[in-house]
């Protein structure tokens, strides 16, 4: 399949990358729905929604590139897209999300899984310090998939849970076909943005690396960043904040935990170097704004956005 689309010249290339953002993004968008239509039929207060449903449903296209990429044996875009996808999170969306609005945050709630984020983060680091996480380590980051997923739903009280809005059979119906719709064009798309990331990568003479810590990266985080706008302008910003921890906690779990079961994920030296330092420090700046701040504001997303614009600039500037 690489041959083939390597066959097309450069700009059918940026043609099949942008069509696979584009039905990766529709695709998330009714994988979402669906999985804010369980949200509806259980009550979950939002936050925990944030947290757990809309990250797992936010976070599909960055685990099917992944899972993908290390199918197709392109571990660098695998890796790229998991750890560019986390750095973006904070770096850019959390950073638009508190620039259109600021954000009151409730340390007892942002705290405990901001620091989770940072943990896994440093687990991550440790485990990959050989050069490659191998299938049996991607065991040990799985297994936070479901440690994740109870430890947040464990701080929630029953009182927070409302039963009472049941949807009809019709309705039901439509969730669930909304959701397969949306699996679907999440898997297909992939496919089309991965060979054509790769190919791009090779015809501009830039690392495959950069390709998937940027273009693919950015590309895939698309649902997160709808997701925070359009709650920052609901005026919701705390589950723009949950969602972004949840789904960084899945991208380096989920994502990459499931991808390098794939195939073992070679680490490159530039990840080291630059990509989880900068990371780990975003993570930080995270938890102690949050700590000493009950809320975020322009001021903060500032900084984040700063510290991504420094991040890209050094990248480019050693790495391109």
């Amino acid at each position: 399949m690489e041959a083939y689309f390597a066959s097309f010249p450069i700009w059918a290339n940026f043609l099949f990358f942008a069509a696979g953002l584009l039905i990766i993004t529709k695709g998330a968008d009714w994988f979402t729905d669906g999985a804010v239509g369980v949200a509806e039929i259980t009550g979950v207060p939002k936050v925990i929604v944030g947290a757990t449903l809309v990250s797992l449903a936010t976070t599909a296209p960055e685990f099917s590139v992944s899972v993908i990429a290390a199918w197709l044996e392109h571990p660098a875009t695998s890796v790229g897209n998991a750890v560019g996808s986390t750095i973006c999170n904070i770096g850019l969306i959390l950073a638009v999300a508190f620039l259109l609005e600021p954000v009151s945050l409730a340390r007892e709630d942002v705290l405990p899984k901001g620091l989770f984020m940072l943990m896994l983060g440093v687990l991550l680091l440790t485990l990959g310090w050989d050069g490659k996480v191998a299938r049996v380590e991607g065991v040990v980051l799985f297994i936070f998939v479901p440690v994740y997923l109870w430890f947040t739903m464990k701080r929630a009280t029953w009182t927070d849970f409302d039963f009472g809005s049941a949807m009809t059979d019709r309705e039901t119906q439509h969730v669930g076909l909304r959701f397969i719709a949306g699996s679907i064009a999440v898997v297909f798309g992939s496919v089309l943005l991965v060979q054509n990331a790769v190919h791009l990568a090779r015809a501009m003479g830039v690392p495959e690396l950069v390709i998937g810590l940027t273009l693919v990266a950015i590309g895939t985080s698309l649902p997160e960043l709808i997701t925070a706008v359009s709650a920052s302008l609901s005026g919701h910003g705390d589950m723009a904040v949950g969602n972004v921890l949840g789904a960084n906690v899945l991208n380096i779990s989920w994502v990459l935990g499931g991808a390098s079961l794939i195939a073992p994920l070679g680490i490159e030296r530039q990840s080291f170097v630059l990509d989880f330092p900068f990371m780990l420090l975003l993570m930080l700046m995270f938890l102690l704004l949050a700590f000493w701040k009950r809320g975020m504001g322009r001021r903060a997303g500032f900084m984040f956005l700063a510290g991504y614009v420094c991040y890209l600039s050094l990248m480019f500037a050693y790495f391109v």
